[in-house]
């Protein structure tokens, strides 16, 4: 096993395949002969000799090895960024319309609700409407707060629809799956749970 010089290594040529060529990867040198450590005085000779020759011979048949163009790159450069991380927690307003057919037909609201779904579907939409003409996520979030504490009937209502932030599990999965899938200050469709119909915007 030949004894190289530390940071060197030997590799097989692609472009000649069977010949060995020695290249070190730091400084992005390559060479044919071995880069042995110790060496006769005559070796060492012959060798400076030939680096001129070398220097003239890199830019010609060694170019063309991706081994040696790969590794000149600056080792300080940053890698490319991976997969942006899963979405584990979000912080969302909701407002709630409930109706006959809901879990709990009751609420701060009203102590019995009449609405039918269809009903509380078409009030929702028209709340969407008011929320959706702001200008900004400023203006739009204002006017979700504001239309929560008055026409939700989740009590959450009385915080202008803010759930607080919350991660998977903690949400009936309809509203979780529509949460989760909001990008920061987007506003939802019609999401439609046991609860009732909602609309949600997450702020976060």
């Amino acid at each position: 096993m030949e004894d190289l010089q530390d940071g060197w290594e030997r590799r097989e040529s692609r472009s000649k395949p069977g010949q060995l060529y020695y290249i070190h990867p730091e400084s992005g040198k390559t060479q044919w002969e071995a880069p042995l450590k110790k060496r006769r005085l005559q070796d060492t000779h012959e060798e400076e000799k030939k680096v001129p020759q070398q220097a003239s011979v890199d830019g010609g048949l060694f170019s063309g090895l991706p081994e040696a163009s790969s590794v000149t790159c600056d080792p300080k450069t940053s890698l490319a960024e991976g997969p942006p991380k899963p979405v584990t927690h979000v912080r969302a307003l909701h407002l709630l319309k409930k109706h006959t057919g809901s879990r709990r037909p009751s609420s701060w609201r009203e102590k019995v609700i009449k609405r039918t779904l269809e009903e509380a579907t078409h009030d929702i939409k028209q709340l969407r409407k008011q929320i959706a003409a702001g200008k900004t996520d400023e203006e739009r979030q204002a006017e979700f707060e504001r239309l929560a504490k008055k026409e939700s009937d989740c009590s959450s209502a009385h915080e202008g629809g803010s759930l607080g932030r919350f991660g998977r599990g903690k949400m009936q999965p309809a509203f979780e799956q529509a949460a989760f899938a909001l990008k920061v200050n987007e506003l939802s469709g019609i999401v439609t749970s046991d609860s009732g119909v909602h609309i949600i915007l997450r702020v976060e």
